[in-house]
């Protein structure tokens, strides 16, 4: 029974990496030419270098990669966080050591943190709903997101619920959704 709630906890994580790549809303093209891959890198980070002096709180690091389309795990995250940050850390990143992490990342490793197929998403959603409705509901989703796997805050989890929730029924219908999720 260990390695199943692992397996659920480790599905659950998968999917919500999923779900904030929706809310995030950019699109990363890998076979886009170096100066594309260098415009979006800019794009994304400038949205948190909120005094335009290159530069960005590294507590907004894994928000601007997912923003990019990749996903990585918690370790790998800290670990490039680790990679880019200065010798005697400052508590911010500069935009010259993202831009090259970046581009390494969507060229070379690209192929490790590539979006989830709409398979393992709804995989995902179907061990959550343990009872087999079909649907998840909003609240309860909620409460997983803000207490099991990855955690996140309660601003990101209003804004997937927001795109997720049937207003109606207060449920997440996920087939359909996941078929979103997979292909947005």
């Amino acid at each position: 029974q260990s390695l199943q709630i692992r397996f659920q906890q480790f599905a659950f994580t998968i999917w919500q990496y999923s779900l904030l790549e929706l809310v995030c809303n950019l699109a990363m093209a890998t076979a886009a030419p170096v100066k594309d891959l260098r415009t979006r890198i800019r794009e994304a980070f400038d949205v948190f270098d909120r005094e335009g002096k290159a530069v960005c709180d590294v507590r907004e690091i894994g928000t601007i990669i997912r923003s990019l389309n990749v996903n990585p795990s918690e370790k790998q995250l800290q670990k490039w966080i680790h990679e880019i940050e200065e010798e005697e850390p400052t508590g911010f990143i500069r935009y010259e050591k993202f831009e090259s992490l970046m581009l390494r990342v969507l060229g070379e490793e690209a192929q490790q943190h590539l979006r989830d197929t709409e398979d393992k998403i709804m995989k995902a959603f179907q061990i959550l709903d343990k009872e087999g409705k079909g649907y998840i509901d909003g609240e309860e989703f909620s409460r997983m997101m803000s207490e099991n796997g990855e955690k996140f805050s309660q601003e990101e989890i209003s804004e997937m619920v927001a795109h997720a929730v049937d207003v109606k029924t207060g449920r997440i219908y996920y087939e359909d959704y996941a078929e979103l999720l997979a292909n947005n």
